[in-house]
């Protein structure tokens, strides 16, 4: 056995070695011809609802308004503390960093998000029930279930600013 080591290492080692250099050199050339873009940090985007009119869908200003609102789409399994869930939609071409933005409940039920960017066309969903935080779960952490028919719930930005709302069917 130990002649066999003495022969067959110096060829694993070399092995190692070139197999290293290889990975080294392909990624070093992959980078040069596909670099990574620069980017800039994202900031929030603060978009008030207009106050009780609907804009006409026509402007372009409109549209870019509407368009930078996140939106609640829906509570899925209310009343289930095993899937009960909100689901956060960006429907914007912009990032959007959620930290500090809150939903509240017309019942004062208060969730704070964590430091997260909700990237275009995202979603984010926050399960009523305890769990490790994710990129795309997020945890309220209660033990009962929180939502049933007739609750409001309102997402709030960092500044305080409204900026959509939902009501559980």
């Amino acid at each position: 056995m130990m002649k066999f080591l003495k022969k067959t290492l110096p060829f694993i080692l070399l092995n190692i070695l070139v197999t290293a250099a290889t990975l080294l050199a392909v990624l070093y050339f992959w980078q040069q011809k596909n670099p990574l873009p620069k980017t800039e940090p994202t900031q929030p985007i603060i978009t008030p609802i207009q106050g009780g009119q609907s804009p006409s869908l026509t402007t372009p200003t409109a549209q870019i308004l509407k368009d930078r609102l996140l939106r609640i789409e829906g509570v899925f399994g209310a009343g289930d503390i095993q899937v009960e869930y909100i689901l956060l939609r960006n429907p914007s071409e912009n990032a959007v960093d959620l930290a500090g933005w809150r939903i509240i409940s017309d019942g004062g039920r208060n969730y704070r998000f964590p430091n997260l960017t909700l990237y275009p066309k995202g979603a984010v969903s926050i399960y009523t029930g305890p769990g490790t935080d994710t990129v795309t779960e997020l945890h309220w952490n209660s033990d009962t279930a929180l939502w049933v028919s007739g609750d409001l719930l309102t997402l709030f930005d960092s500044q305080g600013n409204e900026h959509t709302q939902f009501k559980v069917p």
